[in-house]
């Protein structure tokens, strides 16, 4: 029995020999392998930047921070009061308010292994909150895992444009975030850390095997002055329009740089007017009336059914096939050439020289300018709009078509449109990405798009002239700039109601009236077109038209851009007549500053005023269509259609009669 216990009692000195001479390294080999993992490191995405190199969006370094219920109970933290007292000091270690931390640690089960108290901690104020718990006896009752958080330095100015990035990286019609992903996400790294059995952070064990690489940065042709100055003159022209919304477009027509891209809603709830929550320029289509007459006018003159000597006889209403389309104003029949034609926006003038065009060429011409297609701009929440094909186009289809009131468009595709008659008849694709800056520091500029020509240089100067004569004699008259002459042309139209209410008109909404798109768009110096800009509110109050809700938008945009862009004042006095005095020298002359106030500033709808269905003269049968594409719209967001109807020259108070099954909209000037 001596000998036996004596054995017995060697063993564990002999075992102990062999784990501290024989099985040594091996033992401790598998107990560093056992709390020890290797881990991926998150790359620090590339940044954002405007066309200065002023940041846009930016990655900062966080560490997500989970706390364990588990060992909480194993240090005796495990009822109530307990738990709040800690979550109220461990928020303090970790500079966050309280209440979030408290009730994520409270509401979780008491044996929740993990629960995320703060996704983006920093990490720093993150390392030595776990320092200070350890030091507490609390070691491993935190995990600490390396993060990045998406910032704007800006604020939320121009992130629809740009996208934005969650936890599981940017969503698929993100903007310049999601097109750019692989460039920006760079090249994730490996360290080792080492955790505890409950998958707990040791502190002070953790190290970097392998560096992660950083992204590539992305510079787009967005200047952040510009775009917050776009969005504020945009919201407080909507608003005072009593708008649903608003769209507008600054940007370079001759490189087809977006320089601003602003979308503006109403909230439903305080009456607010707040930045979009989707890239509306770019995603929603709309019926925008007789802006469209520019690429009417100019296909007209590229085929020769018109030239400089071309006039008509204007009556105030014009019947096509069944259905009859009317100017705004009635008036005795006159003798009008095709300035006149585009500087009042009549409709029946603009559809006689439609009729001698003809469908086919109009249709091209729509195609030619960048309607109903996609462009190179590669923005994953571009909509192509809706321009129905040819085949199915009527005689009525094609009057309502030359005066915009039959295709729908996106604000983009309707500023390039503009753009070519800038451009002197070259279709220049617009452009949002300079190009990517890589570790050298070194712009590596992306690829242009090819231009094309679409029209003559010839037929660029006619239409030029003639939206000239809109801002000098014409239905934009009132937004004439001293020293700039400006090119533009104004245009309403009808938004199809968001619910069926009236079974001959599907344009009556609810409240029994019809809703507007309004638009003003153009460019200046019309002679060297520096700036091009295009102003689009949607559900405007009523009696409100392209000139008169969108023009004071366009004008302080105008006036925003000569001053950021440094655009001077012409010194061709022929060009600006109506537009400004001449000096001797023979520029002209901008008023004093003192004497221009913000347009956007002025009352253009008293607060007593009720919708009504005023100006209504008639009815419209027929449906109304929803363009579908990139848009997310409702209601009062994107519209379309595949209709025709009448329109007017200066007001929304159009009729259309019409026995067909068609759709039908109004568009006006």
């Amino acid at each position: 029995m001596v000998g036996a216990f004596g054995v017995l009692a060697l063993l564990p000195l002999v075992k102990l020999v062999g784990v501290q001479f024989t099985d040594a390294s091996a033992l401790a080999a598998e107990g560093l392998e056992q709390r020890q993992r290797t881990e991926t490191i998150p790359a620090q995405r590339g940044s954002i930047l405007d066309r200065n190199g002023t940041e846009l969006a930016m990655s900062v370094p966080r560490t997500t921070v989970a706390v364990s219920k588990v060992r909480l109970a194993e240090a005796g933290i495990g009822d109530d009061a307990m738990l709040r007292e800690f979550g109220t000091r461990l928020a303090t270690l970790l500079r966050v308010d309280p209440a979030p931390v408290v009730e994520a640690i409270t509401s979780a089960a008491p044996d929740a292994k993990w629960v995320m108290v703060d996704r983006y901690a920093d990490e720093q104020v993150a390392r030595k909150a776990a320092q200070a718990l350890a030091a507490q006896d609390m070691d491993g009752v935190l995990m600490l895992d390396p993060a990045s958080e998406r910032v704007h330095p800006g604020g939320e100015s121009g992130v629809r444009v740009i996208g934005t990035v969650g936890p599981d990286g940017p969503g698929p019609r993100a903007g310049v975030e999601a097109a750019y992903d692989d460039v920006l996400e760079g090249t994730p790294g490996k360290q080792v850390v080492e955790r505890g059995s409950q998958g707990e952070t040791i502190t002070d064990g953790s190290r970097v095997i392998e560096a992660p690489q950083p992204g590539e940065d992305v510079q787009v042709t967005l200047d952040r002055t510009l775009q917050y100055e776009t969005e504020q003159i945009l919201s407080k022209g909507s608003a005072n329009a009593r708008a649903a919304g608003g769209i507008a477009i600054v940007g370079r027509p001759s490189t087809g740089e977006l320089l601003a891209v602003a979308g503006v809603e109403r909230d439903e709830e305080t009456g607010e007017m707040h930045l979009s929550t989707r890239p509306l320029a770019l995603s929603n289509a709309y019926q925008a009336g007789s802006v469209f007459k520019l690429v009417t006018t100019a296909a007209a003159y590229e085929a020769g059914v018109i030239d400089d000597h071309s006039t008509f006889s204007v009556g105030p209403t014009i019947r096509v096939y069944d259905r009859e389309f009317s100017d705004n104003e009635v008036h005795p029949v006159e003798t009008m050439n095709v300035d006149q034609i585009v500087a009042e926006s009549s409709n029946v003038g603009t559809i006689q020289i439609a009729q001698r065009l003809g469908a086919e060429k109009l249709h091209q011409a729509l195609v030619d300018f960048g309607f109903g297609q996609v462009s190179a701009l590669g923005h994953p929440a571009e909509s192509a709009g809706l321009l129905p094909d040819v085949d199915s186009w009527t005689p009525p289809d094609t009057a309502a078509a030359s005066i915009g009131s039959f295709q729908s468009t996106t604000v983009l595709q309707l500023w390039s449109a503009f753009n070519v008659i800038a451009n002197q008849g070259i279709y220049v694709p617009p452009r949002l990405v300079e190009g990517t800056i890589g570790p050298d520091g070194r712009l590596d500029p992306a690829r242009a798009a090819d231009t094309r020509r679409v029209v003559s240089a010839t037929t660029a100067a006619r239409v030029s002239r003639a939206l000239q004569a809109v801002v000098q004699a014409g239905t934009g008259k009132q937004w004439s700039l001293p020293g700039y002459p400006v090119a533009a042309k104004t245009g309403t139209g009808r938004m199809p109601s968001p619910e069926k209410v009236d079974d001959e008109d599907a344009y009556i909404w609810p409240d029994g009236t019809y809703h507007h798109v309004t638009t003003f768009a153009g460019y200046l110096p019309a002679d060297r077109p520096q700036v091009s800009i295009t102003v689009m509110l949607f559900d405007t109050a009523q009696g409100l038209t392209g000139s008169t809700s969108a023009g004071p938008v366009f004008s302080d945009l105008a006036r925003l851009s000569i001053r950021e862009l440094s655009i001077a004042p012409t010194a061709d006095p022929a060009a600006t007549t109506a537009a400004g005095s001449t000096d001797d020298d023979g520029l002209v002359r901008s008023v004093p500053a003192g004497e221009t106030a913000a347009a956007t500033d002025r009352a253009l709808v008293p607060t007593t005023t009720a919708p009504s269905r005023s100006g209504s003269t008639g009815t419209t049968k027929g449906g109304a269509a929803t363009a579908k594409g990139g848009g997310t719209g409702k209601g009062t967001g994107s519209t379309g259609g595949t209709g025709s109807g009448a329109s007017t020259r200066s007001g929304a108070t159009s009729t259309t009669i019409a026995s067909s099954g068609r759709s039908t909209a109004a568009g006006t000037g």
